[in-house]
């Protein structure tokens, strides 16, 4: 049982991308650009409206801010300023959820921030715990297993392995992982297809509460 996820939003002004709402037809989970990276408020809008008539299970996509590099360049930040960061982002894609009878269940990083996610536990503990200010419940997405299990055990707080479906990919290669993922992520329509053919995806919140049950 995988949870399939793909990002929304990933534009700005007069910059659309129509492909993303093809590939959203075939995940369980939608990652909304929050602004910084990408993201302004017709869009946020457009694709929350897409996730609560499709019922999905709804994420905030969150990166530095650099809308002109769309979030790829690296930056150096404190503590207080990775919080602040991460504290603005959630609540504002929480806050327009709300209009909407939604709420955000995890969040994914975009670009340069989500590689540095998996590599340096400082500044991936300074985003958990501001995501854990939010709310203790939301499942952070995080491609290092390794780095996934110093979170769950510094911060205590959900995380969520995720790994990028490539075109080399398939869906018994997934269940065959020494280490299977939890939820995977796509940004192609045709590989996004070609694994929703194969296995009908299940949003990894639902798999968190009937894991507690």
């Amino acid at each position: 049982m995988f949870d399939f996820n793909t990002d929304l939003a990933q534009e700005f002004g007069v910059y659309k991308n129509e492909n993303a709402y093809e590939i959203a037809k075939y995940v369980s989970s939608v990652n909304v650009s929050a602004g910084f990276h990408a993201g302004d408020p017709i869009s946020i809008k457009n694709a929350l409206a897409f996730v609560r008539e499709n019922n999905l299970a709804l994420g905030a996509h969150i990166g530095y801010p650099d809308i002109s590099g769309f979030g790829k360049r690296s930056m150096e930040l404190n503590p207080d300023e990775i919080e602040a960061m991460v504290l603005y982002q959630l609540g504002a894609v929480s806050s327009f959820a709300k209009t909407m009878s939604l709420e955000i269940e995890h969040v994914r990083c975009h670009g340069a921030m989500n590689q540095k996610l998996s590599i340096d536990r400082d500044f991936a503990l300074s985003v958990a715990l501001a995501v854990k200010k939010i709310n203790p419940w939301l499942n952070l997405f995080i491609q290092n297993y390794e780095m996934k299990l110093f979170l769950e055990d510094e911060a205590k707080i959900n995380c969520a392995y995720e790994v990028n479906f490539t075109d080399n990919l398939s869906v018994r290669q997934l269940r065959e992982m020494e280490t299977p993922p939890q939820t995977v992520h796509f940004f192609d329509l045709e590989n996004a297809k070609r694994a929703y053919d194969v296995i009908k995806p299940f949003p990894v919140n639902y798999i968190r509460v009937m894991g507690q049950v």
